[in-house]
């Protein structure tokens, strides 16, 4: 269906002005995500943990760190980094994980109670990605909690 050059126009301006402000939301979220995390839960694919499971484990083996564009994690003793590209705008919000294979991983994450709530399939396609917080045989559900430096006061994140 094609509109008329003036409608086109005034959709395409609209469009430009949306996709300013959606970057700036995706910036603004990314900004808000920064920094270290532990995780305390992993729900899917058979396997149900909680925080006093994680517990035994060295920091290290369990922390996430989400700084810019990039979410690192420790696998085997090495650092493991891949891109993040969020879309606060999608309810609930979605994530999308590329490794340095290209491989993605697409979820949805949202802030609760102070923690971060991130449910992902691993690989497979757009269509896969979870529609609730919950996990199964083709997806995970792994909440991670913020590290607050010493010395800085703690602040709940909202969402």
């Amino acid at each position: 269906m094609r509109a008329l050059p003036a409608f086109a126009l005034i959709g395409l301006l609209a469009f430009s002005g949306s996709a300013v402000a959606d970057e700036k939301d995706r910036k603004a979220t990314l900004k808000q995500l920064e920094g270290t995390y532990l995780i305390i839960g992993f729900d899917g694919k058979g396997l149900k943990l909680t925080e006093d499971d994680f517990k035994p484990l060295p920091d290290v083996e369990r922390k996430i760190v989400i700084k810019g564009d990039q979410i690192i994690a420790n696998l085997k003793g090495k650092e493991d980094v891949a891109t993040i590209k969020l879309d606060p705008s999608q309810k609930p919000p979605h994530f999308t994980v590329i490794d340095k294979n290209n491989t993605k991983d697409y979820g949805i994450y949202k802030f609760e109670n102070g923690l971060l709530l991130i449910c992902s399939t691993e690989g497979g396609l757009e269509e896969d990605r979870p529609k609730e917080f919950k996990g199964s045989d083709k997806a995970v559900l792994i909440t991670l909690k913020k590290v607050v430096p010493k010395g800085t006061a703690s602040r709940s994140e909202s969402k």
